[in-house]
């Protein structure tokens, strides 16, 4: 059963201008919400269709300030939501489609924008399906996506039953265990070398007979007793045990065609990660990786009330609580904005 099944309806969307929205419902979004809210600013989430990002995919996670003990990815998110709520805030399970953002890209601008000739142009608009909501001030959190193999039964075998995207938050659950990682950049080679230190034999699987990884860390994986490296390999198939986690693999070799199996208990998938910056890529300036640009403390961007937090505008650190540190930040910054906007306008 979902977590979210016992969730109510909860409110109908706002028609009011409010201080701030926060798209996303992911750690970066729920701790903007509770320090937002904290700040007495009228405060809603919207957390998405399928809220939670990518912790919900996450098994125990072990590596999050406050649970020596872990907690379930999806339990944490939960938590996190119920403390939003708690804080003040309106949660809304939607997606934002559109965000009509406000006229404005320097300090004289804003004070034009919120005196009483012109107030609407420091306002925000987000297009949902229930509506469209306006608001002073925005924080994106919308995190990012692990590129997935696209085989059958990946989806299925997350959640730690195997497939992984994350060896800095699950390598510990696979310790004296065999493992295979499939890349052959920067971000795969960390894999292994997180991996290495807990599971029995690591394998590192990679389609070309060359690598894109820095020199520096492909040597350090190479001098790894319990790491075996692989090239002109493919996967092509997984399979499970009876208890439906991850037993194998089969691959394919990239020259011949022939294939083989493998025998492992987890596959972390290390192929990169992309920036859901749907909602802002055609305002904001992205980063050479793709990420969205800040140009200040905070999440700040170009456009002003607009701010940014987590895995979208991060290409390095991508865990959970960087994410949420980024999200205070935001939050932070938000509340100066908006106070900003009420000595302006006052």
């Amino acid at each position: 059963m979902s977590i979210w099944a016992n969730v109510a309806a909860g409110p109908t969307l706002p028609t009011d201008t409010v201080d701030a929205v926060v798209v996303g419902g992911g750690p970066a979004g729920w701790t903007a919400a509770v320090y937002l809210a904290r700040a007495c600013a009228d405060t809603v989430v919207l957390a998405g269709t399928a809220p939670g990002g990518q912790l919900m995919d996450t098994g125990t996670v072990e590596n999050f300030p406050g649970f020596p003990d872990g907690i379930d990815g999806p339990e944490l998110m939960a938590r996190m939501r119920e403390q939003a709520e708690r804080a003040g805030a309106t949660v809304l399970t939607l997606d934002a489609d559109e965000i009509r953002y406000a006229v404005g890209s320097d300090a004289d601008e804003i004070r034009y924008a919120v005196g009483s000739s012109a107030p609407d142009k420091a306002v925000h608009e987000v297009v949902t399906a229930d509506g469209t909501l306006r608001a002073r001030a925005i924080v994106l959190a919308t995190g990012s996506a692990p590129r997935r193999l696209g085989l059958p039964g990946e989806s299925a075998l997350g959640g730690g039953l195997g497939v992984a995207y994350c060896a800095v938050c699950e390598a510990p659950l696979f310790k004296g265990r065999d493992v295979a990682v499939v890349g052959g950049g920067d971000s795969a080679m960390e894999e292994v070398l997180a991996l290495a230190q807990h599971a029995r034999r690591v394998r590192l699987l990679h389609r070309h007979d060359s690598f894109r990884a820095t020199p520096v860390l492909l040597k350090r994986v190479r001098q790894l007793r319990n790491v075996e490296i692989r090239t002109g390999l493919v996967v092509r198939a997984l399979r499970r045990d009876d208890g439906g986690r991850l037993a194998g693999l089969t691959v394919e070799r990239t020259a011949t065609g022939a294939t083989e199996d493998l025998a492992v208990q987890g596959l972390f998938v290390a192929i990169g990660h992309d920036p859901r910056t749907r909602l802002a890529d055609r305002f904001l300036s992205l980063t050479a990786t793709g990420h969205l640009h800040t140009t200040g403390p905070g999440g700040a961007t170009e456009l002003p009330g607009v701010f940014v937090a987590g895995d979208v505008a991060d290409d390095r650190f991508r865990q959970a609580v960087t994410a949420a540190g980024a999200g205070c930040a935001a939050a932070l910054e938000t509340t100066r904005y908006l106070r900003h906007l009420e000595d302006v306008h006052a």
